[in-house]
């Protein structure tokens, strides 16, 4: 049977077979926007959603990633929230450079955001509806921030980690708020052409949060997440840094997602510990930074044999990652039968 590209992606997380797994690279904090390609661009990219859509489009032509993902950073939700954003250029990735509150209750304090007026969010969505208009066989990948990764870019990541211990039953109530505002966020991608919606929250770490924090504060926000997308028909991808094997148990809890994980994790025991549920990586992106592209084939090769479902590269690239090694990294996939 032929595949499209969005037909293949979404047969995967739907749990069907396919001729071979996708090799994507879903945007957001997982980006291939490298400085490569951004620099054929004005330094608009991040807020002007035509350049959006045309730098999503050539990243796919470049690199050869099955997918169209916006935006490039993590930094539209925070903006929102009050947070002060440097958006960087073609060589250094937007920041946040002011935290947007000083204390739990000023972030509730604010009216919840407009996806649709506030901020750079109408930036997203048009660039999403720019490229659905244009491409019906590539899936459309849009991307949200994680709660935990969200908290902590408009509070004070060390102030936040105390009143985790100190103030738990206010940190949850953050966290329900600022989950409702990314429910709302990623319903509107979707109404906008998005096929998947892919949620990286890199600082809820079982390193930093531990077990039982992240069964008490991450799980219930990333289920609710999960449950509300897959509700608009689309699919949903959740990406965790670090050394997630501790973690497993608990997201198994997460019910009609992805996972995707780090090069830390073995993949193979995870898939061991999560059954059937889709398991996307994890190409170590220092390897394809600055290894060489026979290596980068060889490790797709082996995840591959694995029989990982969907590759891609285990956390967010480099900005000076070479387009010689992504292109090695997606024609090894392309090419494996």
């Amino acid at each position: 049977m032929n595949f499209t590209e969005k037909a293949r992606l979404k047969a995967v997380l739907a749990k069907k077979q396919v001729d071979r797994p996708p090799v994507i690279c879903p945007g957001g904090m997982m980006s291939a926007a490298t400085t490569a390609i951004l620099r054929n661009f004005a330094d608009d990219f991040h807020s002007n959603p035509v350049v959006m859509a045309e730098v999503a489009e050539a990243i796919r032509l470049n690199t050869g990633f099955e997918n169209l993902g916006v935006p490039f950073c993590m930094t539209v939700e925070a903006e929102v929230f009050g947070s002060a954003v440097d958006l960087g250029n073609a060589g250094v990735e937007p920041c946040i450079t002011e935290y947007g509150a000083k204390e739990l209750a000023a972030i509730i304090a604010r009216p919840l955001p407009d996806p649709s007026n506030d901020g750079r969010s109408p930036v997203i969505l048009s660039a999403i509806s720019e490229l659905a208009s244009r491409h019906r066989d590539v899936p459309i990948i849009g991307n949200i921030t994680g709660p935990i990764s969200l908290a902590t870019s408009i509070i004070d990541p060390l102030w936040f980690f105390r009143l985790m211990r100190k103030k738990p039953e206010e940190v949850l109530a953050v966290l329900d708020y600022l989950t409702t505002y990314l429910v709302r966020f990623a319903r509107e991608q979707v109404a906008a052409g998005a096929d998947v919606i892919a949620i990286a929250d890199p600082t809820a770490t079982g390193e930093i949060l531990g077990g039982a924090n992240f069964r008490r504060f991450v799980i219930p926000m990333l289920s609710r997440l999960v449950q509300e997308i897959g509700q608009t028909g689309a699919g949903a991808i959740v990406h965790i840094c670090g050394d997630a094997t501790v973690l497993l148990g608990s997201l198994q809890e997460i019910h009609g997602a992805t996972l995707s994980f780090d090069s830390i994790v073995n993949l193979s025991k995870a898939k061991t510990v999560l059954g059937s549920i889709p398991v996307m990586g994890n190409v170590n992106t220092q390897m394809l930074h600055t290894g060489e592209p026979q290596r980068i084939v060889q490790n797709a090769g082996n995840l591959l044999a694995q029989g990982i479902e969907i590759i891609a590269p285990a956390c967010g690239i480099s900005l000076a990652t070479p387009q010689t090694n992504l292109i090695a990294l997606t024609n090894a996939v392309k090419g494996w039968r």
